[in-house]
């Protein structure tokens, strides 16, 4: 988005000078921020992702409202989908050591961007603890996309030393319990007064057709799964492990019915996870975290095999500024950011039998499937580096430094 003399044009639709950087545009935040941006966090930290994360503070800097880009199009703010998603693009780019980036200058954007009351019902958010349904269309989704937001930025509060901010955003982080109803187990829309949508059916996207949509290209199963960041408090609101695991059962598994008034974007069905969308694209992998790994590894075999192909039409959905793609490259190589801030990956299934990754400056990461084939997607054991590495999740910081990643893989699922 910069001209040949560095130049660029800002969200107030004024010409600003060059930056030292180079300017960038057509951020798709509410899909990207999930695989994309912490893909290139990996594999062209500094070459890409610091220029993109100093154009989102730049064009906070020059917005007429203040906030980060919500989904900015040309340079010029769309208001399209939902959350402030440039929060958790900043902090994994700031929390894995990019260089080049102004960091606390980034968190004061970060702050302007989560107390802009008057954008998307985050005025009721804070007050109330989740976004009213009767005040605010999408509510239900909102209110669990904004809850992971803060806690990207109470993750880089921390690391930044205002303890007290951490302390209030992560608090406020949990707030996406607040629209998942525990006596029927799915997300579920709320009213100002704090009663719950009452005929509820979890396939509708909307429960009144004369109203607006009560989810963001989703449903109530698929919003049920938003959650990206505090797994474990989503297992325990769900009654244990076993209770979960159930759960995810039946979102794969279920009917793939969608009702009229559904977007053509929910595409790409198992059950009810839609693939060719991208708000439950980690749900694959939160097997992993109650005890399951072995329904992680065949489950994102199979969305690898299945939902891509080498043709025109080879994407099940909409690649959405390349979410779709980020999550292909990194569940091949065997490993996904679930919660991109926490810096680190869930493991999976890797697709190859060896697959090489150029991480700049001289390392390599290279990852190795033994006995990997069709039919043979289950992990039997893994070594980093030559050692036994019994974590079914790897660090960011580890796979940074480069080195040898092994799968052991098999037909049958194995304790791993």
């Amino acid at each position: 988005w910069s001209d040949a003399d560095g130049r660029w044009r800002g969200p107030d639709d004024q010409v600003h000078a060059g930056t030292g950087f180079t300017m960038h545009s057509t951020f798709s935040l509410w899909d990207t921020f999930r695989a994309e941006h912490p893909l290139l966090t990996l594999i062209q930290p500094e070459a890409k992702n610091a220029d993109f994360v100093n154009s989102l503070v730049a064009s906070q800097k020059s917005s007429p409202f203040g906030i980060l880009p919500v989904w900015q199009f040309a340079g010029k703010e769309t208001w399209t989908m939902i959350g402030y998603h440039a929060v958790p693009v900043i902090a994994d780019a700031c929390l894995k050591g990019i260089k080049g980036i102004d960091c606390a200058a980034a968190l004061r954007t970060m702050v302007a961007s989560a107390d802009y009351a008057p954008y998307g019902g985050l005025g009721d958010y804070m007050k109330l603890g989740y976004v009213p349904i009767d005040r605010e269309p999408e509510a239900a989704s909102k209110t669990v996309e904004y809850a992971y937001d803060d806690w990207a930025m109470a993750r880089l509060a921390m690391a930044s030393g205002a303890t007290e901010d951490a302390a209030q955003l992560k608090a406020r982080s949990r707030n996406y319990r607040n629209v998942i109803d525990p006596a029927i187990g799915f997300a579920r829309p709320r009213f100002a007064d704090g009663s719950w949508w009452r005929d509820y059916d979890p396939i509708q996207i909307g429960h009144d057709p004369k109203r607006h949509r009560d989810y963001t290209e989703a449903n109530g199963w698929q919003a049920t799964f938003l959650t990206q960041h505090d797994i474990y408090g989503l297992i325990d609101h769900f009654g244990g492990d076993a209770a979960f695991e159930k759960k995810l059962d039946a979102f794969f598994s279920a009917p793939s019915t969608l009702p009229d008034n559904a977007p053509p974007d929910i595409s790409g069905l198992v059950g009810q996870y839609a693939h060719g969308n991208e708000p439950d694209q980690h749900a694959a992998y939160l097997y992993a975290y109650c005890g399951a790994p072995a329904k992680t590894q065949a489950m994102v075999r199979r969305l690898l095999t299945e939902m891509y192909k080498a043709e025109p039409d080879g994407v099940i959905g909409n690649d959405d500024c390349g979410q779709m793609s980020a999550w292909f490259v990194l569940s091949a190589l065997g490993f996904y950011p679930v919660d991109p801030v926490s810096a680190l990956y869930v493991l999976g299934s890797p697709l190859f039998e060896k697959a090489t990754v150029e991480l700049g400056r001289g390392r390599r990461l290279t990852v190795r499937a033994t006995g990997n084939g069709p039919g043979r997607p289950y992990v039997q054991s893994v070594r980093w580096n030559g050692r036994a590495h019994e974590r079914n999740w790897i660090s960011h910081d580890q796979l940074i430094q480069g080195g040898e990643l092994l799968f052991d893989m098999g037909a049958e699922p194995s304790r791993f």
